[in-house]
């Protein structure tokens, strides 16, 4: 009886202004199902950062420089960035 390996995607997730400094990086590698979503890199970062878990799992995530839904199926190579929404005038 055989079984299927899961099959494993890393992505570089950039991150920027003050929430970079608050976890002072500029990016967060995360290991993501070989399936992955945008929601699951939501998933990846609130697991890797609870006491960011609510921020993570709504933030808006660009991929390859646009906003994508949480639905949205990543690919190999994706570009993924943390988009942080600030307010002010």
């Amino acid at each position: 009886m055989g079984f299927d390996a899961l099959q494993i995607m890393v992505f570089r997730v950039l991150i920027f202004g003050p929430l970079a400094r608050e976890l002072s990086c500029a990016s967060i590698a995360v290991d993501v199902p070989d399936n992955a979503s945008v929601r699951d890199v939501n998933e990846a970062l609130a697991a890797r950062y609870p006491h960011k878990s609510t921020f993570f799992r709504a933030a808006r995530l660009a991929v390859n420089h646009a906003f994508r839904s949480t639905d949205a199926p990543l690919r190999a190579g994706d570009e993924i960035a943390v988009v942080e929404l600030v307010g002010g005038g």
